[in-house]
């Protein structure tokens, strides 16, 4: 299905963009580094560092505006709970942590405000996640020695991302922006684990380069 998702992007894009491939353009490379917000995650914390990189190429679609394509890749750091228990007889802890890696492919265009050195960005498409989930058990019966249980396991799925933001040329190939990001996807699926994870966010501060 990944696979599919990405060809059938990928030629919609290349088609409704056909017309222009003689206009002007230029490629770029951008880096947004922010906090990802998962939405309805069952863990203790649901907020992390995130991390993500593009390429692509827009081209001149009027005076003010440039549409493209982009690809690239992203990451969200762990987020996990913690589970305490005690009592006369038992006590117990429980750990888990959930980190996110996706790729994704897609639509991005920019509008200029005039002739300032201020633009609006605004980006859509598809992408593909990977959630790596670690589990750890410990448990002692009153004096008997203690036990601990661990586990991995990998979660794929699949979705839309989409974003608009703001910012200011500081060169003629060097730009900063504020981007607003939003993520669906279908829930994490696995034989032994469902995760019933549907959208999640991104709020983060950009830098991209031209030539």
């Amino acid at each position: 299905m990944i696979k599919h998702g990405y060809a059938a992007l990928l030629a919609l894009a290349c088609g409704a963009l056909s017309p222009m491939a003689h206009a002007q353009g230029q490629f770029f490379l951008a880096g947004n580094f922010g906090e990802a917000t998962y939405e309805d995650i069952d863990t203790g914390e649901d907020s992390a560092d995130t991390q993500a990189f593009s390429l692509g190429y827009r081209w001149q679609a009027g005076p003010y505006v440039q549409v493209g394509i982009e690809a690239g890749t992203g990451r969200v750091d762990a987020v996990g709970n913690v589970e305490e228990y005690s009592d006369s007889f038992i006590r117990s802890r429980s750990e888990s942590s959930l980190e996110t890696r996706y790729n994704h492919i897609g639509a991005n265009a920019r509008f200029a405000f005039g002739n300032s050195r201020w633009f609006a960005i605004a980006r859509a498409g598809y992408a593909d996640f990977r959630a790596d989930l670690d589990e750890r058990y410990e448990e002692q019966v009153l004096t008997f020695p203690r036990e601990t249980y661990t586990s991995s396991t990998q979660l794929d799925t699949d979705g839309a991302y989409f974003g608009a933001g703001v910012g200011v040329d500081l060169t003629r190939y060097l730009s900063v922006n504020v981007m607003v990001n939003g993520y669906a996807y279908s829930d994490f699926d696995d034989a032994d684990y469902d995760e019933d994870i549907g959208t999640a966010s991104t709020t983060t501060l950009g830098v991209e380069l031209r030539f």
